[in-house]
């Protein structure tokens, strides 16, 4: 039987620039998408505190908005709730650290997933991609709570007439002569094609958090289908 899904995206409904996609890499038809901002006004959605995670999102007009964690994660914890007797399995669509989310089917975190998965394949000093400049010294420390030591740079760096894989593959192959030991995109969404160019000319895995999530959902839901193969 069919195991239905939750996307709950830290922005507002709909979000034909992102859901479709995610849709798509999971493979399945029975799919529910929440906002956490949704029903809210840009005027009710405070600026990030001091010291807390910032996030960016947009709302339902196509607005952009910059939104702390610990004022999403209690509107995230919301949607899950009024989702549990509808779906089986929740998706987390922000790569930002959510460590006290629960439900009570599955949940998937991006980032702390990922964290789990580099930390067992011996990652330890990536270069990590960060949309934005001010998530720069916030992200790194993040990932340096969760065991690593990461060097942080902002796509906000690129030049804007340098293509985005170009730009990746000079700073990544400047990171991996310095030591670096994976490149890792620390947000959801990011395009593929452009991934897959980056990881042909790197030595080092390239990470995107948001595949590593759908890869683990798809495997979750082989599992709780009773598809995944026997070990």
């Amino acid at each position: 039987m069919p195991v239905s899904i939750a996307l709950h995206t830290i922005g507002q409904t709909p979000r034909p620039d992102l859901t479709p996609f995610i849709a798509a890499a999971i493979g399945v038809p029975d799919i529910v998408v929440t906002g956490a901002l949704d029903g809210l006004a840009a005027a009710d959605v405070p600026a990030p505190a001091p010291g807390d995670f910032p996030l960016e999102t947009r709302l339902s007009d196509g607005t952009r908005v910059e939104v702390g964690a610990s004022f999403l994660a209690p509107l995230l914890q919301q949607r899950i709730d009024a989702m549990e007797e509808r779906v089986e399995l929740h998706l987390v669509l922000c790569a930002g650290p959510l460590p006290d989310l629960t439900a009570q089917g599955a949940l998937v975190r991006p980032f702390e997933h990922a964290c789990d998965v580099l930390l067992s394949r011996g990652v330890r000093r990536p270069l990590v991609i960060v949309p934005f400049d001010t998530q720069a010294a916030p992200a790194r420390g993040k990932w340096v709570q969760s065991g690593f030591d990461p060097e942080v740079r902002s796509m906000e760096e690129r030049p804007p007439d340098q293509p985005a894989d170009v730009w990746l593959l000079d700073i990544g192959h400047a990171a991996v002569a310095d030591g670096a030991d994976a490149l890792i995109l620390d947000y959801v969404g990011y395009r593929k094609q452009i991934l897959d160019a980056v990881q042909r000319g790197l030595p080092v895995p390239v990470i995107d958090l948001g595949h590593l999530a759908t890869d683990f959902v798809r495997e979750l839901l082989d599992e709780m289908s009773g598809l995944a193969p026997e070990a």
